[in-house]
């Protein structure tokens, strides 16, 4: 066959594939294979069509076929993964199961289909399919990350440590040695294992930052900063110029005349908990401009000394230096004794006034958060988020506290907020008419205390200066510290963390006792017929 003609066949085959047209592809492809039968790239192809097909054992043997060929490259069950439009997961998953009982010893593909299905949050899955595999370095690393996801650390430690002691090389298998032994509390063990990931990787962001991680977790603060600043050189932050970072005040003195934009990153509890320092960076004569999404932007507009809050689309206006959220402590050299104080934000006292009217007038109201903001597109984010997130039915203890009234603070998705609450708890839920988190902070702002996990609420109404109970898992946020049931970024916070990874029961037993000391016996009775939330017309 001519050069020509092969290539107009397969360039119609890619079109046809585009297209979906998968009967129309897999008949380019027999033209094509009729004259020469071994041509790999038109076998990929034609595997590939007969996979996305979903025909796994027919794609088996021509998949197979290629990766014979080419052994030097990744299994082509990775191709079929790639491909776009995408191939259904669960279509994939089954072309690498056909692809490895076809060649049970292949274990590059064992290893690509484990990280296919943590990829997409199913380490459960990834753990069978390692089982068969050989005890060697990869083997015992990706055995570690599906057992780190499921929340079993000790276990996860023992494969990591497993993982380095088959081929010490790999700076990933140290780092993921690092972040366990940090989980389990073991912070000298910890930072070991980072600084041998370090030595093997000294210019990796993600490493650095983890072990900076590390430090803060530990209290170490001063250390810890200008390593964190790693971050700025992660995938998908922000193009400021790094010489016009805001450097440390200490050798500055004044800034009078000197304009400072503050950058909104990733995480509204991130910005919320850093917000504190604008003030201060005005009270030294900065001309302060925030950077923030548009959820933030009205709180963010009632910070004394904040000249100007513009959006995250927006065209950044002249500077004299950028700073993002998080880089605020480390130019001010915070350590745990001198964390600014809160309270810092206030709501509008006229937005209180107005939610006040759609919100329980009786009783102590206690404001519910049981669900973390999403992290879509993290690898691992289904696992973080459910460890993260106790769902509605753990605040059934509260249930037996008399005298209160619970209301809604949950965002996100209808799903979230439409849960079924615990029989006992009547909860008023006002977050379809919230805007943003002034409204939110309003809503805050009537409230008695507010009961969460880890998420951006606790941070405003810490920052209010509002009670807060934090449910917090067992795989803390480093900002917790450990070891303690305070925080020195929040007076009016107190931690109840999970002892066992994944047990809500024993936190929340600890709360219904503190909110219940709370609501105190002069409370007045909460009428026991579950009544609707009346929601005033919207604002």
């Amino acid at each position: 066959m001519e050069a020509d003609d092969k290539r107009r066949r397969l360039g119609a085959a890619h079109r046809c594939l585009d297209m979906e047209r998968w009967r129309s592809a897999d008949a380019e492809c027999r033209a094509l294979l009729a004259n020469q039968s071994d041509d790999p790239e038109t076998l990929l192809m034609r595997g590939l069509t007969i996979a996305a097909m979903g025909q796994p054992e027919r794609a088996a043997p021509v998949l197979d076929r290629v990766a014979r060929v080419r052994r030097d490259r990744a299994h082509p069950c990775r191709d079929l993964a790639a491909m776009r439009p995408a191939v259904p997961r669960r279509t994939v998953a089954q072309q690498y199961r056909a692809c490895l009982a076809l060649a049970p010893r292949n274990q590059g593909l064992r290893h690509d289909f484990a990280r296919f299905l943590l990829d997409h949050d199913e380490p459960v899955e990834a753990l069978a399919v390692l089982r068969g595999a050989e005890d060697d370095a990869t083997s015992r690393n990706l055995t570690g990350i599906a057992l780190a996801e499921l929340g079993r650390y000790p276990d996860a430690v023992a494969a990591f440590q497993r993982a380095v002691a088959l081929d010490a090389e790999p700076a990933i298998a140290w780092s993921n040695l690092g972040l366990m032994l940090k989980i389990e509390g073991r912070t000298d063990a910890a930072l070991a294992a980072y600084d041998e990931a370090i030595a093997r990787a000294p210019r990796d962001p993600h490493i650095r930052v983890n072990r900076a991680v590390a430090l803060l977790q530990a209290g170490r603060w001063a250390e810890a900063w200008a390593e964190h600043e790693w971050h700025l050189r992660l995938p998908r932050q922000s193009a400021l110029p790094l010489d016009r970072l805001l450097p440390s005040l200490d050798g500055i003195g004044s800034l009078e005349g000197v304009t400072v934009l503050v950058v909104h990153e990733d995480g509204f509890g991130n910005t919320l908990q850093f917000m504190r320092y604008l003030p201060l960076l005005a009270a030294r004569g900065a001309r302060v401009i925030a950077m923030v999404p548009p959820p933030l932007m009205r709180l963010t507009r009632m910070l004394p000394g904040v000249a100007g809050v513009v959006g995250m689309e927006d065209k950044p206006p002249p500077y004299d230096f950028h700073c993002p959220f998080f880089s605020l402590p480390r130019a001010f050299g915070t350590t745990v004794e001198s964390v600014p104080a809160a309270p810092y934000l206030a709501a509008d006292p006229a937005l209180s006034a107005q939610w006040r009217a759609r919100l329980p007038a009786d009783g102590v109201r206690v404001g519910l958060v049981w669900a973390a903001q999403s992290r879509a597109g993290l690898r691992g984010a289904g696992a973080l988020d459910a460890r993260r997130s106790a769902g509605l039915a753990a605040f059934a203890p509260l249930a037996g506290v008399p005298h209160l009234r619970f209301v809604s603070l949950q965002a996100g998705s209808p799903t979230l907020r439409a849960q079924v609450p615990p029989v006992g708890i009547s909860l008023c839920d006002p977050m379809g008419k919230v805007t943003d988190f002034a409204d939110t902070a309003a809503v805050i702002d009537n409230l008695d205390v507010v009961v969460s996990v880890d998420t951006s609420v606790v941070h405003l109404a810490g920052a209010m200066g509002k009670p807060v109970f934090l449910l917090d898992r067992y795989d803390n946020c480093w900002r917790w510290l450990s070891g303690r049931t305070d925080s020195p970024w929040y007076p009016s916070l107190t931690i109840f963390r999970q002892d066992t990874p994944g047990d809500w029961a024993t936190p929340m037993r600890r709360i219904a006792t503190a909110v219940a000391a709370l609501a105190g016996p002069e409370a007045a009775p909460v009428p026991r017929a579950i009544r609707e939330c009346a929601l005033a017309p919207a604002l």
